[in-house]
């Protein structure tokens, strides 16, 4: 397991407007597993595939963050001050985005993806298809 900085869900078609020329990236601190069980309520940015410009933020304040331990096991941490910022940065928007257009070039569908920053990088950690997409996209 990736012991991530921040994480976070992205999609290739924004999934509630079914806008295909728009992606979505949820970014959260800490574990992507808060951001999945709907324990923390995410960042939210939209950028247009076309021209890779960023539509839309959304931050949201993070009170806690879920962290791996070194001997095992998940914690809660408090975050103070740092969960008022911004999760992702204006460059991080852009590179991430950039690798959720290669991913759904690859697969020739809109994909549901996750993914796990640390020092610097980006990891995807899952992609699998978008399921709840009306049956004329993708």
């Amino acid at each position: 397991m990736i012991n991530s900085e921040k994480s976070g869900i992205a999609f290739s078609v924004h999934p509630v407007t079914q806008d295909d020329s728009q992606i979505l990236i949820e970014a959260g601190f800490g574990l992507g597993e808060a951001i999945v069980s709907g324990a923390i309520t995410p960042d939210a940015y939209i950028v247009s595939k076309k021209d890779n410009n960023i539509i839309d933020v959304n931050v949201n304040e993070q009170t806690k963050a879920l962290y791996r331990e070194t001997k095992g096991g998940n914690k809660w941490k408090e975050l103070g001050e740092k969960g008022k910022k911004q999760i992702l940065s204006e460059k991080e928007i852009l590179k991430l985005s950039e690798i959720i257009k290669k991913i759904e070039n690859h697969y020739g569908v809109p994909q549901d993806i996750e993914w796990a920053f640390v020092n610097g990088k980006f990891y995807i950690t899952q992609s699998r298809p978008i399921t709840t997409l009306r049956k004329d996209i993708g």
